[in-house]
């Protein structure tokens, strides 16, 4: 489950820096960057409701 969650963040971290770098002289880069770590914390969020569910139900 771990392994999910680290390789779901480096994706996350990898994609919040090129558009950070490809965007850094727009002026709605705050609200991009906003929304990308928004996005990040629901999804990581949800991805671990998820699989901590999956979890105890195999286990039960």
């Amino acid at each position: 489950m771990k392994s999910i969650l680290i390789i779901n963040a480096l994706i996350w971290a990898a994609v919040i820096l090129i558009a950070s770098w490809f965007f850094r002289d727009s002026e709605n880069y705050n609200y991009l960057l906003g929304a990308l770590v928004v996005g990040f914390t629901l999804q990581n969020g949800l991805t671990y409701q998820f699989l901590k569910r999956q979890q105890t139900n195999h286990q039960a």
